[in-house]
């Protein structure tokens, strides 16, 4: 009797099974419920335009635009002499310097180069992030420190902000490019011979004269943004600093307190006459001349052919610090340095 319970009970519990496991096609939906209470506002995102115009305001990018009108940084002209040219267009166009700073190579083949905007120096908004730290958004392109182009041995770091000056800003070639160091004369054949036009890091750190120097500490520290970019007071139609790029009396006088121009201490004056006294014992030596523009100006220009040693790296020195176009404020004691030897060394070549 028992076992025959025990048995039924089975047989009911496996149908209920068997009932729940095999559902059925589901019914028709039953009317909507009423509606539920309205939850709690949200907080509000940011407006987008109030983003933009963290940046985009006359305070801000309307006054960086109007310098950078000011800028030589800014003129087609240079675009449109070197810029598609393969070796020089990453200085000289935005498209190949973005090229470079992307892809760390110089792509050429610009038959319209454009002169540097905004975005040539700035990497493109992507995430509207208003900080500007290292790592903000649309900051500089590249900060590390810069192997240089005329010695892949040397590297030239000033600081992070300043190290996208020094991409350009420093000599294409060393005199080592000249010169084999066999004989005693050195042979060239370009007029084009020199250091190239843009040597300011190199003054600055202190190398690629014909004997090496020792950067400025005090200049250095201060960098190209510390003296070239200082925000400055007065009439925007010529008011230095910033964007201007053009160097503003108002950072020299942190350290010298009493300068009215860059001629501190004369300074500036001391190494104009070097120059000159240098560039006509260089004109002697018949490695520079004279040439003249369509306006009549004049200036020294080198002569291919062979010279002594001693008076090719006092061309050299005398180019350096000519197209530094700082007259030794970068760094007056490097600057003075290979002018006086520069000097001497010409006046005990035998004529």
């Amino acid at each position: 009797m028992r076992i025959s319970k025990l048995i039924t009970l089975a047989l009911v519990c496996f149908g209920m099974v068997l009932f729940v496991a095999c559902e059925g096609p589901e019914g028709p939906a039953g009317p909507a419920g009423a509606a539920g209470a309205a939850g709690a506002d949200g907080a509000d995102g940011q407006d987008a335009q109030v983003t933009c115009l963290g940046c985009h305001n006359d305070a801000t990018y309307a006054d960086n635009a109007f310098e950078f009108a000011r800028s030589q940084h800014i003129m087609g002209e240079y675009a449109d002499y070197a810029g598609g040219r393969g070796y020089c267009t990453p200085c000289h166009s935005h498209e190949a310097f973005v090229e470079f700073a992307i892809n760390g190579e110089n792509a050429g083949g610009y038959n319209t180069p454009s002169p540097f905007e905004c975005a040539t120096c700035h990497g493109l908004h992507e995430t509207f992030d208003e900080s500007f730290g290292e790592d903000a958004d649309y900051a500089l392109r590249l900060t590390d420190a810069v192997t240089a182009m005329f010695d892949e041995t040397v590297t030239l770091d000033i600081d992070a902000s300043s190290n996208l000056c020094v991409v350009c800003h420093q000599s294409r070639r060393g005199t080592g490019y000249y010169d084999d160091g066999s004989g005693t004369t050195v042979t060239f054949t370009s007029s084009h011979t020199g250091p190239h036009h843009g040597p300011q890091s190199n003054i600055l750190l202190g190398n690629n004269g014909s004997a090496a120097g020792t950067a400025f500490s005090a200049h250095v520290g201060a960098g190209c943004v510390g003296c070239h970019m200082i925000e400055t007071e007065g009439d925007e139609a010529d008011v230095a600093g910033g964007h201007t790029f053009w160097p503003a009396v108002e950072s020299c006088v942190e350290c010298h307190s009493s300068a009215t121009d860059f001629d501190v201490f004369g300074g500036q004056t001391d190494i104009a006459e070097k120059l000159d006294a240098l560039g006509l014992l260089l004109l002697g030596e018949g490695i520079l001349h004279w040439e003249y523009d369509e306006d009549g100006d004049s200036s020294l220009h080198v002569v291919p052919g062979t010279y002594d040693r001693a008076v090719f790296n006092a061309f050299w020195d005398y180019d350096i610090v000519l197209e530094d176009r700082s007259l030794g404020v970068h760094n007056p004691t490097y600057a003075n340095d290979l002018l006086d030897a520069a000097t001497a060394a010409v006046d005990g070549v035998p004529n």
